[in-house]
């Protein structure tokens, strides 16, 4: 596990009146601020390596969105997109945090690509992590299906849910197998780190992991193409895309992507959705040249990682 230093991690948490959000920072407050936020299921540590490369110049700040990690779980089971948008927002305001770059992941991704849009002056430079196009797009290419049958597998997905309790694991170790078994490619060092940060011991039931089960089923009107679009029409700041090119998250259609005027695309051989951690250098030293000079890597508009 990855210790803390001189420059963090450090642990807080911010009360947005409803309910607290727990929030990690590395750095000096004061510096550049970078803000990460990760996707579905995972947490605040998992950025520790992007952190620990940029907490040198920058004041590093990692929420644990609602329901993941050490934030307060929702208790109406709020989890749709502009839920987490309007977390994000109300962060943003509680730490008074000047223009800032934004790093998302998958979900994560999602949600700093609308509130980039929505908010385009607090955000300098946008990074975003296989995070354009949400699942119920991508599902609705591969089988078109109407929104009153979407809608009723949504419900059964809920009412099912509910009558199943959390998996609970005997061990560290246990949970810590099942998590390699999903995530093939990452190296068993990381895979201890981001399992240590996202379990949690329940006295008398074992290990289980963070995360609400409620927030893996989000409502089927999230995303339309149409919001997607006026979404993307609306960022103004340097942009860079990242993906992997063995992911199971399709790229974009060109198209789409064109609708982000000053953008850049990476695309990293070998790596699947989790490429930060698959490929941890070239996707750091590749962010690392874009924090420094986002124009120009606009200007070269795209480039297959070597």
């Amino acid at each position: 596990m990855m210790m803390p230093s001189a420059t963090g991690p450090r642990s807080r948490f911010v009360d947005l009146g409803h309910s607290r959000r727990h929030v990690v920072e590395w750095g000096e407050p004061g510096a550049p601020v970078l803000l990460l936020q990760h996707g579905m299921r995972d947490h605040a540590r998992s950025w520790d390596w992007v952190a620990a490369r940029f907490a040198a110049d920058h004041h590093v700040i990692a929420p644990d969105l609602r329901g993941h990690g050490d934030s307060d779980w929702s208790r109406d089971e709020a989890y749709n997109l502009f839920d987490y948008v309007i977390d994000l927002a109300d962060i943003v305001d509680a730490l008074d945090l000047p223009a800032f770059d934004l790093l998302g992941h998958s979900l994560g991704g999602h949600i700093t690509l609308r509130y980039a849009a929505t908010f385009p002056e607090k955000v300098r430079t946008l990074a975003n992590i296989e995070g354009i196009e949400l699942p119920v797009i991508r599902d609705q290419q591969k089988k078109p299906t109407p929104h009153p049958l979407r809608l009723r597998q949504w419900i059964e997905d809920q009412r099912d849910r509910r009558t199943r309790g959390p998996r609970y694991y005997a061990t560290l170790g246990e949970a810590q197998a099942r998590m390699a078994e999903q995530n093939p490619g990452i190296d068993g060092d990381t895979i201890a780190h981001l399992t240590f940060h996202g379990t949690i011991a329940q006295a008398g039931m074992g290990i289980r992991w963070k995360y609400d089960n409620a927030c893996r089923f989000r409502a089927p009107d999230d995303a339309h193409g149409v919001c997607l679009d006026e979404i993307l029409d609306a960022i103004a700041c340097p942009t860079w895309l990242a993906y992997g090119d063995a992911s199971w998250i399709p790229l974009p259609p060109a198209d789409r992507i064109a609708r982000l005027k000053r953008h850049r695309l990476v695309i990293f051989p070998g790596a699947s959705h989790w490429l930060h951690h698959q490929a941890r250098e070239p996707f750091l030293t590749e962010l690392a040249n874009f924090l420094a000079d986002p124009e120009f890597q606009h200007r070269e508009s795209e480039k297959n990682h070597a």
